[in-house]
């Protein structure tokens, strides 16, 4: 039974993290280099907004220049600015990192914007929550249980203003998520977005009764080192397919990276190098899987449509990655709830930053 949208924030929303970031008068300084700064400098660039330095971790200061600044420590920053306000450009599960934002939020005035991975001009801020509020309440209203609804509330509110403390309030250990899944006997699994086999040997730990599986990776680079685990795995029967899940076999375009943001079609903002890649549906595969994991770097929504049938016949065990675009959060959840309402739906993240790692275990009620 629904506990109610008082745990989501206000509507309509009158305030969020980047109009925080506007009426600031501190200055304002970045966290981090590579792709996510660049994202991030381009994003306050949009709103008017021009940070006044940016720093790294003490191990990766070597008097480089980022974007025009020098990258200094944040020791070095603190010097100059001593009461700025920090934005996190970067994600991370390392808990050392997790504990060294903690500790930094505790002294400073931490930001971590959300930064869709994704469909990168849509941005989760108040003007979209205002506009998808009533998407927002229903996919909220089908989740399966109070724990769930609460790891949804808490990533809307930190989606909205930025702070790490809604994301520490919300997540699962990986043992407690497969939990849910071995709910369901699992023998056969499809794992869609199987990057170097490293979801596999993860499920190989957590579901004992795994048997086989079914990989598909699409980036070159990286299907290599998934056929270089597949032949040394012993333990389950590894079949690896150099293809990217959608809706529909055919032929697509997919901006390689060489690393998990690799993606089909023009999704980031930033262009690697693009080839073709076989585009596969799960029906297509013709296998019987009890267990299919979603993690397909924005696709997820496709991904899903091409595995209607199998789904349909087979009623396997899903796991569904939310967070790639700023939509998914409510119409991945929406889509599983209207396409088959047979199943229950569970939202679980693990601890990282920002609200990445977030996905919807679905279950068949029989």
């Amino acid at each position: 039974m629904s506990i109610g949208y008082s745990e989501l924030p206000q509507y309509p929303c009158m305030g969020d993290m980047w109009d925080s970031l506007k009426a600031q008068s501190r200055p304002i300084v970045i966290y981090g280099m590579g792709n996510g700064a660049d994202k991030l400098i381009d994003r306050l660039s949009s709103i008017g907004v021009c940070p006044s330095g940016i720093f790294a971790s003490d191990g990766f200061v070597r008097g480089q220049s980022f974007r025009g600044m020098t990258v200094r420590s944040l020791s070095d920053i603190k010097v100059e600015y001593p009461d700025p306000v920090i934005l996190l450009s970067f994600g991370s599960r390392r808990e050392d990192v997790l504990d060294l934002l903690t500790n930094i939020d505790k002294t400073e005035d931490l930001y971590i914007p959300d930064m869709p991975v994704a469909g990168v001009d849509e941005y989760f801020d108040r003007e979209f929550y205002n506009a998808h509020y009533s998407e927002i309440c229903r996919a909220y209203d089908a989740l399966a249980d109070d724990f769930s609804r609460r790891v949804f509330a808490k990533v809307i509110h930190f989606k909205l203003s930025g702070r790490l403390s809604y994301l520490e309030e919300a997540w699962s250990e990986v043992g407690e998520i497969y939990s849910l899944i071995n709910k369901r006997r699992i023998t056969t699994a499809l794992d869609l977005g199987a990057y170097n086999g490293d979801t596999l040997r993860e499920m190989k730990e957590h579901i004992p009764t795994l048997r086989s599986a079914i990989a598909l990776e699409p980036d070159p680079k990286t299907f290599r080192r998934l056929v270089k685990y597949a032949e040394a795995e012993d333990a389950i029967s590894v079949k690896p397919i150099c293809a990217a899940a959608y809706s529909e076999c055919s032929v697509g375009s997919f901006s390689s990276s060489g690393n998990r943001n690799s993606s089909i079609g023009a999704t980031a903002s930033y262009e690697h190098k693009c080839e073709e890649v076989s585009l596969v549906s799960a029906d297509s595969l013709a296998s019987s899987p009890d267990y299919i994991k979603y993690d397909v770097e924005g696709a997820e929504l496709e991904a899903l449509i091409g595995s209607k049938e199998t789904i349909i016949r087979h009623a396997p065990a899903l796991l569904v990655s939310v967070y790639h675009r700023s939509r998914d959060i409510y119409s991945l959840i929406l889509y599983l709830a209207e396409q088959h309402p047979g199943y229950k739906l569970y939202l679980r993240r693990q601890r990282c930053v920002p609200a990445w790692e977030l996905c919807v275990i679905a279950l068949p009620e029989q």
